[in-house]
């Protein structure tokens, strides 16, 4: 029966170098907590700062409100859908998110501020929308 390696362990079998966000990295989570005011569509809302040099793993959003048919993307200001592409989120569990263009091997070269973007109709008047973004750092 065949066996291949994946990438990561290839590079510490090869004894080969590795960027250091890939294997071995330490995880660091990133929170913001947006107080929902109807914001409207076409708004951003401003979560946080990642230094250079993280590549992004996962994320999760947690309302505790659905956002209706409000659509939310989370991104840059170059790339506004970067880590989540526009969607509904209707769940008042945890929900993960990501998309695989977030990760970058070696990290990203610069820090990036990561914005919620509102999409198609305000958000909800009230309630809370917590979102967490993993990240692997060197």
């Amino acid at each position: 029966m065949a066996n291949t390696y994946a990438k990561e362990y290839g590079y510490a079998k090869a004894g080969t170098t590795k960027p250091a966000n890939e294997l071995n990295a330490k995880v660091r989570v990133f929170k913001a907590t947006i107080t929902l005011a109807a914001q409207a569509s076409g708004d951003t809302v401003t979560l946080f700062k990642v230094p250079k040099g993280y590549s992004f793993i996962t994320g999760i959003l947690n309302g505790s409100v659905s956002l209706g048919s409000s659509t939310i993307k989370i991104g840059t200001a170059d790339d506004d859908d970067k880590y989540r592409a526009s969607g509904t989120h209707t769940a008042t569990t945890p929900t993960l998110f990501g998309d695989q263009a977030g990760f970058v091997s070696g990290g990203n070269t610069t820090d990036e501020e990561i914005k919620l973007t509102v999409g198609t109709a305000a958000l909800p008047a009230s309630g809370t929308l917590i979102v967490d973004m993993l990240f692997s750092a060197c």
